[in-house]
């Protein structure tokens, strides 16, 4: 379960193979249609998207090793969580607020939650872009990966040496990020996420070398982790990244 505090508050160009998905599209044909530096991630779900019942994560692991985030995050103390692409639910807008994870400098327990604020020029969000081949719900987030680097909440750039592994801005040496794909009800709750497991998953493995050109889809194997609320059962995604 997610507890966002009031808040609500991460593929290497070759995907490790895993059950239980179709894996397509495995080339850089797309990399050209963003700018350097940028990441797109193309969000699909079964149903027409419900941005007021639903929340649609986008979880990152920017720490460089390489571990998955899974969806019952509260129950793992959010290990492997450094941020998180968020639209819909609750109390949110439509538009995608973006969140960092940290342990606080001088604590070994508690994760805290910490809203950047995006500058416009930073990022382009299309809330229907009516690109699922399966006729489902479809948003596009284009941003520029520099707004994963962290910030402390003094709203400067966070020095590794005070945050955990867990909140660690990226740095040149820590380019594979581990990304995971999850949808919860507004309290947080995990409803659905890429794996078999739906909300208790924990075998679902995707990276991205940002260091390289990608262009990445994956659909979800039908009947693998399906609930009830149509507008929150995953069906795939796209990642494009510009080195």
């Amino acid at each position: 379960m997610f507890r966002w505090l009031g808040l609500a508050v991460v593929v290497v160009a070759m995907i490790l193979a895993a059950c239980g998905r179709q894996v397509t599209g495995l080339n850089a044909a797309g990399a050209g249609s963003i700018q350097p530096g940028h990441m797109l991630i193309r969000f699909r779900v079964a149903g027409p998207l419900d941005f007021t019942n639903v929340q649609y994560l986008m979880v990152f692991n920017t720490s460089g090793n390489g571990v998955e985030p899974y969806p019952q995050a509260n129950l793992t103390g959010y290990l492997n969580y450094s941020f998180a692409l968020v639209v819909g639910g609750n109390q949110f807008t439509s538009q995608p607020l973006l969140f960092q994870y940290y342990l606080a400098p001088g604590t070994t327990s508690g994760i805290q939650l910490f809203r950047i604020t995006i500058p416009p020029q930073l990022i382009n969000y299309v809330p229907n872009s009516g690109g699922n081949p399966t006729g489902g719900g479809e948003f596009t987030i284009n941003f520029d990966r520099s707004l994963l680097f962290g910030v402390n909440p003094g709203g400067t750039p966070a020095p590794s040496s005070t945050l955990s592994p867990i909140g660690q801005p990226t740095t040149a040496a820590q380019h594979v990020w581990a990304i995971n794909f999850i949808t919860t009800d507004p309290n947080g709750v995990p409803i659905d996420s890429m794996g078999l497991g739906g909300a208790t998953d924990t075998t679902f493995s995707y990276r991205v070398d940002t260091t390289q050109s990608v262009d990445n889809s994956i659909t979800k194997a039908i009947g693998t982790g399906n609930v009830g609320k149509i507008s929150a059962i995953l069906q795939g995604f796209e990642v494009i990244n510009a080195p």
